[in-house]
Formats: C-alpha cells, structure tokens, sequence
C-alpha cells in the first residue's frame, strides 16, 4: 500500500481511492437530480466518515485523553472503518421506507463508487497494468448496463450480484481476496440483497 504526505499528515492511497470515489459518485448524484439518493448517499457518506475518525475516541481513549489533537491526525484504524460501516448500514435501514422506490440507483450510486475506487487504487499502488485496465472496462460494462437498467429492480440486483463475483476474480487474481475491500463488497451485496428482498413486493 502506498503512503502519501498531504501537508503534515501522511495517508494511505486507499483514502485518496474513496475520497476521489465519493467524489466522483456524489457529482453523478448532482447532476441527474437524484435528490432522495443524493441525500441518502452523502449522509451516508458523512457518517461513515465521521464514526471512522470519531472512533479513535473509543478504541484509543486514553491517548486520546491526553493528546486531543490525536482526533485530527488518527482514527479508529480497521475496528473504526468497520464500526463506519456499520453506523452507515443502520442509517439505510432506519430510511429505507423512504429509499424503497430507489434500491436501483443506489445500486447504481454502489457500482459508481467501487468503478472509481478501483480504478484510483490501482493507478495509486502502481498494480499490474493489464488487470487494472481488465477490472475498470468490466467495472464500465456493468456501470453501462446499471444505468440502462436502473427502473428494474430485480434486473439491477442480479447485476449487482455478478458485479461483486467479478470483483471478487479480480481480487483473487491479485492474490488479495481476503482484504478489507472485498469483505466490504461481500457484506454489502448481502446487506443490499437483503433490502431488496424484504421490500414488501418487487417491481
């Protein structure tokens, strides 16, 4: 993983990765006026965040106590990034009465933001030039066929389903399936499969 200084704080590749990704899927967002998926998403987002770097609070109390500046500079590590995730999963659950007529854009707004991602990481950790290519041409095919198909619901969970396996191969290729990325795309398939399923009917 490759570290970068951003004036005085250095950072992993993978946060500039979901930043440019958060970035990129919010201005999509924007510009197709999905209101109620542009304020599911970036409240999403902001929890996320926010619990992540809050968590450092928690899970390093003590040092925090005594150097408060720590909450600038840290966060809760992999526990925190977790406990994010979690915070944002409770957040889609506790709105999903709201989002129920929009589970194909965000699926959609998922598949955005794992594109991007990808794409950034692996220009970032300087990976294999032929899979990072490979992976953003199909993670492109399955954005164009998401968009084609964003009105069906069960068409758009079908293809979110293929869309993690395939990112699950080019994981596997890496000789990286076990990592935090691709246990993330695996909860949240489920967590979105799960949604769609216990939606009260399907359209």
């Amino acid at each position: 993983m490759k570290w970068f200084s951003v004036g005085p704080v250095t950072v992993p590749a993978s946060w500039a990765a979901i930043l440019a990704a958060f970035i990129v899927t919010s201005a999509f967002l924007f510009v197709n006026k999905k209101k109620a998926v542009g304020d599911w998403y970036g409240n999403v987002i902001f929890a996320f965040i926010l619990t992540w770097k809050l968590s450092v609070v928690i899970f390093d109390f003590k040092l925090t106590i005594n150097n408060p500046s720590n909450i600038l500079y840290f966060n809760g590590g992999i526990k925190g990034y977790w406990l994010g995730i979690t915070v944002a999963i409770l957040y889609t659950i506790y709105k999903k009465r709201k989002l129920i007529l929009w589970y194909g854009e965000i699926i959609l707004s998922w598949i955005w933001t794992v594109t991007v991602y990808e794409l950034i990481i692996g220009i970032l950790n300087q990976a294999t030039i032929w899979l990072t290519i490979s992976q953003f041409v199909i993670n492109l095919v399955f954005l164009s066929l998401a968009i084609s198909k964003k009105e069906n619901q069960q068409w758009m969970l079908q293809i979110i389903i293929l869309f993690t396996f395939l990112q699950g191969l080019a994981y596997s290729l890496k000789a990286d399936f076990l990592s935090v990325p691709m246990a993330t795309y695996g909860l949240l398939v489920l967590f979105i499969t799960f949604l769609m399923k216990n939606r009260g009917g399907t359209k």
